[in-house]
């Protein structure tokens, strides 16, 4: 590979270095990164190199850049595969701030973003895209009733589906009420956020951001996403924790009560349960069903503090609901 990559960037790299999920190489005060994208549309990465030139551009040195072949192309095949490479700065992890300060201030960059955005945008899409899945899920659900299945995990997904579908499709109707009732500010315009963003994402990185994971949406996606994956996880102080990263990311760019009842809405929606059930349904190997099995038995057992949390969700982070007209909803009081 090493010789490969000399081929086409004409690059002398001495050794290859893991970081994260992929292979990486210092020259000089530079780190450069071989991205493996597949099939990836040119449309898709055409959007996302202008993202991360911007971002870099607007002085985030964190955001990796795309580097061209030897003849202009920005990717190259390598061993019957397609590769980017990226190049990033090598100060990264000695200005690190606070999860929700990082955050906070990359949403308020990329929300500046000056060009449309067509293949990686999400923003006003949730509604639609749950309603799908959910409709997807309903009809398989329908059809394992019939089966009448005695395995473990067809009971647990036939005995619990109708609770979930109950919550997403509340989860839906509050976003539908939002876009009704409240009208979005400033700061609910779209920017760059992570298809799933959760701490690990960035620190396994060593704070190096690839526009890879990027998508174009609210940035309460990733706001709740976080939130998600320390319910799930609860590491010690979680609760307090997720307080800590939302005051954080609120000094430097508040949330509207359009983005508050968005963020909840968001939460509310059970997306760990529906990839749990989906993702048990497609693989094929055991050791990953005994995985979603368990997976899917730790969901259930808590639904009772997820209700709770939820509950106590605005209260938690003081908001004044009645000063910014969000209802709570009648079933979680």
């Amino acid at each position: 590979m090493i010789q490969h990559i000399y081929e086409h960037y004409h690059m002398h790299v001495k050794e290859l270095i893991p970081l994260g999920p992929y292979k990486s190489f210092w020259i000089r005060n530079k780190i450069y990164v071989l991205v493996p994208i597949g099939e990836m549309e040119e449309e898709v990465l055409v959007e996302m190199k202008k993202l991360s030139d911007y971002m870099n551009q607007q002085g985030d040195m964190t955001v990796a850049t795309f580097v061209p072949t030897i003849h202009g192309y920005y990717v190259s095949e390598i061993e019957e595969q397609n590769y980017c490479l990226l190049k990033g700065m090598r100060t990264l992890e000695r200005h690190a701030m606070s999860l929700g300060s990082e955050l906070s201030i990359f949403h308020k960059r990329g929300a500046f973003f000056p060009e449309e955005i067509e293949q990686l945008s999400r923003i006003g899409e949730w509604k639609a895209l749950w309603e799908k899945r959910l409709d997807q899920l309903e009809k398989f659900w329908q059809s394992q009733v019939m089966n009448h299945p005695t395995d473990v995990f067809d009971q647990l997904f036939i005995e619990s589906f109708p609770y979930y579908l109950g919550v997403a499709e509340n989860a839906i109707q509050y976003v539908v009420d939002t876009e009704m009732d409240d009208t979005p500010q400033m700061t609910d315009a779209a920017t760059i956020c992570q298809e799933r963003f959760t701490p690990l994402l960035w620190h396994q990185m060593k704070r190096l951001k690839l526009p890879f994971e990027w998508v174009y949406d609210h940035p309460t996606r990733d706001i709740a996403e976080l939130i998600r994956y320390m319910m799930i996880e609860k590491k010690k102080d979680w609760e307090q924790t997720i307080v800590q990263f939302v005051t954080d990311y609120e000094r430097n760019y508040s949330l509207s009560s359009f983005g508050w009842r968005l963020l909840f809405a968001r939460l509310l929606f059970p997306l760990h349960y529906f990839e749990t059930v989906e993702r048990y349904y497609q693989t094929g190997n055991e050791e990953q069903k005994s995985i979603y099995r368990d997976r899917l038995e730790a969901i259930l057992h808590d639904v009772n503090r997820s209700e709770q949390f939820m509950r106590n969700f605005y209260g938690s982070l003081r908001l004044p609901i009645d000063k910014l007209g969000i209802r709570k909803l009648d079933w979680l009081s």
